[in-house]
This record gives structure tokens, sequence and C-alpha cells, in this order.
């Protein structure tokens, strides 16, 4: 029984931790900041070919598996606050997973693509 709960406060503090880790932001938060003087960089780490399809204005395709090759740009932006999205969420994570512990400041977009497109705002296309 004490195996469990230890088992069970262990998985919580891991939880917390990364609810903690990584800090998110809303679509319409998103919305009223790229109208500021300080808007956010936005990070868009799908494919190529899905960011060409449609994307967030203003947002800069970084595919969540090339990072190394992304690296000068994202020094330059280290000291600025980065906001990253994919489809659904699973890249965005590892993509903020890389780069947390080198200090970047990330938040994640709430419901990442899928959300902004149900909630039929605007998207960008390159084709």
């Amino acid at each position: 029984m004490i195996s469990f709960i230890k088992t069970i406060t262990i998985l919580l503090l891991l939880y917390s931790g990364q609810i903690i880790a990584q800090q998110s932001i809303t679509q319409n938060e998103l919305l009223i900041n790229q109208m500021s003087d300080k808007a956010h960089i936005i990070i868009d780490v799908r494919s190529v070919d899905e960011y060409q399809q449609g994307h967030i204005k203003g947002a800069i395709n970084i595919p969540f598996n090339q990072i190394e090759q992304h690296e000068a740009l994202l020094k330059q932006n280290k000291s600025s606050q980065l906001v990253v999205y994919c489809r659904s969420g699973r890249r965005a994570g590892i993509f903020i997973k890389s780069l947390e512990p080198k200090g970047f400041n990330l938040l994640h977009l709430e419901g990442d693509m899928n959300a902004w497109l149900e909630a039929n705002l605007p998207l960008v296309t390159d084709r």
C-alpha cells in the first residue's frame, strides 16, 4: 500500500511539473498580442508542405525535426517570447522539450492548428 501511494505521489509530481514547464497561450491572447508593439514570434513546427497549405500570419516555419538546421535563427530570437504550434500538439511538445533546457521563452498555442481551424481564424497560404 505504501509503495502504491509513493508511486501515485511521484506520478502527480511529474505530471504537475509538466504543466508548470509548458506554459500556454490561447488563440484570443495570441491575436491580441499580435496587435501590440511587443508581438511574440510565432513558430510553426509542422512540415514545410503543411505550412505552405496554411499557417498563422507571421509564423516562421521550423519543422520540429529540423531544429539544428535553424539554430542560428533560433539563437537570434532566444530573448524573445516564442509561441509554438503544430497540428495537434505532439510535435510542438517535442520542440518545446528540446529548447526549454536551453533557456528559450516558450509558449504553446492551446489547441494548436486544429483549434485555430475550428475557431475559423484566418490563415495565410504560400501557394
